[in-house]
């Protein structure tokens, strides 16, 4: 490889080629590419740029907020509707005649003897109701007797 003019080097004995076209299109890609750079960062701000976008996509933006609105309204309806639908005498005597015919079915299902472990959980806790509710009425006795004014000749003391 020879050296050839202003340090450019040639291949195999082939002339070298002039640089300046070559700079010429570097700098036209670099314009190019300042352009591109520069759209971008344009449209980054105004993406970016929320009371822009509201005015640009108004319509958009109310639509969606009507739809979301009347979809929210009408499920609303669809459930109060449906609560109502399921109060009238007639929905209440269906669903009657489906639990009676759900116990003729499985009339083991339906009057279940407890198990020993709940009959005793059961009989414990009645037990303890029975304590409490005992010694509160004897307590409010006491304190109502207390209280209570006196008489003359009262045979209670």
């Amino acid at each position: 490889m020879a050296e050839g003019s202003a340090g450019v080097t040639s291949i195999k004995g082939q002339p070298a080629r002039d640089p300046g076209p070559l700079e010429a299109e570097i700098v036209r890609r670099r314009h190019e590419l300042t352009a591109l750079v520069a759209e971008l960062n344009q449209r980054r701000r105004e993406l970016m740029d929320v009371r822009l976008q509201i005015r640009r996509h108004a319509a958009g933006i109310l639509v969606t907020v009507f739809a979301a609105g009347a979809a929210a309204a009408g499920t609303v309806a669809y459930g109060v509707w449906r609560a109502r639908r399921r109060e009238t005498l007639l929905a209440r005597s269906g669903r009657l005649r489906q639990a009676l015919g759900r116990m003729i079915d499985r009339p083991e299902r339906v009057a279940v003897q407890p198990s020993a472990v709940e009959r005793l959980v059961g009989s414990a806790a009645s037990a303890a109701t029975a304590f409490l509710i005992k010694a509160a009425l004897e307590r409010l006795g006491r304190s109502l007797h207390r209280t209570a004014p006196r008489r003359e000749g009262s045979t209670l003391r």
